[in-house]
């Protein structure tokens, strides 16, 4: 015994020395793939991070650009309001109080409409002359004095960048829209919008509720960098940050000043390290910097990886020690615990299956059949021995989808390429029509094996009728929007669009278009007088009188704006569209409701301008007519041109469009409306 102990122990010498370096090696081994799959995990976590916020920054700057663009367009369009130009102008000559009112009135369409803080109507020296609720005194400050110059030199719109001035009490960002009375220059629109409630919050939406995310705007000042919104860190915010590039170092409003675009890593004003990403926005000398605290950022993923690489380690250990104490002992133990696991995973896989109406399938080309999950035999409506025939399966394509599905997987299985579709089946058994949705792969060892497909198949049809319920809504949603909420008939949008359509096929049919501009007379006396309540009352009973009236298919009726209604009539030459308006106008006198503030007469009437032309005479010079409502300009010229001769005669009347009401609308510089001046 004593000599086989000894052979034992000789034999397992070399075995133990061996042993030990093979242990340090799978060891170093371990530990080196451990950290990298960590570096890599850390990496990929830090794209993720910084794709993330480019793609708030992106979104940042889209809202905050298309907001300047927006409000560029709207001074564009007020600038080119030839009308409102010649209303000025009128008033600046004659100094007229009704003129006063309606330049009053346009002036506070734009505060409580466009939602401007506010609107002065200024000359071409800068002294402000009108707001929104009287005579305005003092003049334009020094930056918009020099923008008003610039804008009637150059005859556009232009911008006053924000600022503080001490005339207000907020950030402020300025449009001067230039008026002209032909090439007389009258002055100029001047609109003062307040940052902190139009342009700065839509810098403050993010994704979630971090504590140290951070959106600012900053604009280059000569050597220095300038926040134009405020730091939401910083803990006393009176005055904007003021950054000189020479000293700003590493701070990410200084590098984007110096040109550094995209994501970057930086130290900001309080001293902190941060993730940041720098954007341009277009047209403009803004720059848009978002950034967060790279602790913040990071410091999480970091703990988490780390307790992963240490647990990874612990059990790396934990597994050599006791393969190396307990090799045989473990191995069996291992083996135990390896069924074990298989068996639960099958029974969380099979769950996980039933839960999301999941299954997988094996198609053999060779058997022409399919072996099946539980799950997937269950979505099928087959028994659950798992196996399904080709024959069975083409049965229960749906067939109006047959032809279709066949050619796909046809397709797929003669190029090898991944199979994914949808389809509707009805399974066997029960005769229901459900929708499934098939990934698969096909693959083949060799030619002399057969064509196998692996994949899985997915029960869609809830999410299917819920796709059905969210189309049946967007499409009433947009039903919705298109109606006036007072009214409930169509609004500006709808009749814009009834316009463009309308217009269209009359040009294509060569047949006549009529439009009917409708004012309630004397409405703002009703309204005050009454109240805002009885006058919606009566906007709504004369709205009802109104579509009562039209019942020809294609007719719209639709609120223009305020007291302003137009009616559309495909269709109708002028004597048409003349005998619509006066039935119009009688339905609103048989309303007979009283008006004590009227100066016309004691009910409240409507003033009407009746116009009807051929679209097809109004083409462009090369014979193609323009789109869209620019198109039907002339058509709403004639209309508006009726409506404000029968206001101007009396009211209470309806004004087919001639010669003369042009000249009435425009007595300075009239010339004919004719289709020549649309060539």
């Amino acid at each position: 015994m004593k000599m086989l102990s000894a052979v034992l122990h000789q034999r397992m010498r070399p075995r133990a020395w061996w042993l030990l370096p093979a242990v340090a090696l799978l060891l170093g081994g371990i530990g080196w793939g451990v950290y990298a799959i960590y570096q890599k995990r850390e990496q990929r976590y830090r794209h993720q991070i910084e794709s993330s916020l480019q793609a708030v920054n992106q979104l940042q700057l889209r809202a905050a650009s298309d907001w300047r663009a927006r409000r560029q367009s709207e001074a564009v369009a007020l600038s080119q309001d030839s009308l409102f130009a010649q209303a000025v102008a009128r008033w600046r000559a004659a100094g007229s109080p009704d003129g006063e009112v309606l330049l009053r009135e346009r002036l506070r369409i734009l505060v409580e409409q466009q939602r401007y803080t506010a609107a002065y109507l200024v000359d071409a020296q800068g002294r402000l002359l009108l707001d929104s609720e009287g005579v305005a005194t003092g003049g334009l400050p020094g930056p918009e004095q020099e923008a008003l110059q610039r804008a009637l030199a150059q005859a556009q719109p232009e911008i006053v960048e924000l600022h503080r001035d001490p005339s207000f009490a907020f950030p402020v960002l300025g449009l001067l829209a230039p008026l002209f009375d032909g090439s007389t220059p009258l002055g100029a629109v001047w609109l003062v919008i307040d940052a902190r409630t139009a342009l700065f919050p839509l810098l403050e939406t993010w994704p979630d509720h971090s504590s140290t995310t951070e959106s600012v705007l900053v604009q280059r000042e000569g050597d220095a960098v300038v926040t134009l919104s405020p730091l939401r860190l910083r803990s006393e915010e009176r005055e904007p940050l003021r950054l000189p590039l020479a000293e700003g170092g590493r701070d990410p409003m200084a590098l984007a000043a110096e040109g550094v675009r995209g994501a970057f890593y930086a130290s900001d004003y309080r001293g902190q390290d941060v993730l940041a990403v720098a954007s341009a926005a277009p047209d403009a000398p803004w720059l848009l910097v978002s950034k967060i605290d790279v602790a913040e950022a990071f410091t999480d993923a970091q703990r988490r990886e780390w307790l992963m690489l240490s647990l990874f380690v612990s059990l790396g250990l934990l597994s050599l020690g006791s393969a190396v104490v307990f090799w045989q002992w473990r191995a069996w133990r291992r083996e135990r615990a390896l069924k074990g696991e298989l068996e639960r995973n099958l029974r969380w896989l099979e769950n996980a299956q039933k839960a999301a109406s999941v299954g997988y399938f094996l198609y053999d080309a060779g058997d022409e059949a399919f072996i099946m999950s539980r799950m997937a035999s269950t979505i099928f409506g087959l028994p659950a021995d798992g196996r399904m025939t080709l024959r069975q399966w083409v049965s229960m394509l749906h067939p109006d989808e047959r032809a279709q599905t066949l050619q796909i997987h046809g397709r797929a299985m003669a190029q090898r390429t991944l199979l994914r579709t949808q389809y509707r089946i009805r399974r066997a058994g029960d005769a229901q029509e459900r929708w499934i949705e098939v990934w698969g792969e096909y693959s083949q060892a060799s030619d002399a094996e057969p064509l196998l497909m692996t994949g899985t198949v997915q029960d869609i049809t809830e999410r299917k009728q819920t796709e059905e319920q969210l189309t049946r809504y967007r499409t009433a949603l947009e039903a919705q929007v298109r109606l006036d909420p007072l009214t409930q008939v169509a609004n500006r949008l709808a009749l814009d669009e009834a316009v463009t359509h309308e217009w269209s096929r009359a040009l294509r049919e060569g047949a006549a278009l009529a439009l009917l501009m409708i004012d309630v007379d004397h409405f703002k006396a009703y309204n005050d007088y009454y109240g805002h309540v009885a006058g919606d009352q009566c906007l709504q009973r004369v709205t009802v009188a109104l579509s009562s009236v039209l019942g020809r298919a294609g007719d719209l009726l639709a609120r223009y704006g305020g007291e302003e209604f137009a009616v559309l009539l495909p269709g109708a030459d002028a004597p048409s569209a003349l005998s619509v308006a006066l039935r119009l106008e009688e339905a609103v006198r048989a309303l007979a409701l009283e008006h004590r503030g009227s100066e016309c007469c004691g009910n409240v009437t409507v003033s009407m301008g009746v116009a009807s032309l051929q679209p097809a005479q109004y083409a462009g010079g090369d014979g193609q007519a323009r789109a869209g409502v620019d198109a039907a300009q002339a058509l709403f010229q004639q209309a508006d041109a009726a409506l404000y001769t029968a206001k101007q005669t009396g009211r209470n009347r309806v004004v087919l469009y001639g010669a003369d009401c042009m000249a009435a609308l425009h007595p300075s510089e009239w010339a004919p409306l004719t289709p020549a001046r649309f060539q």
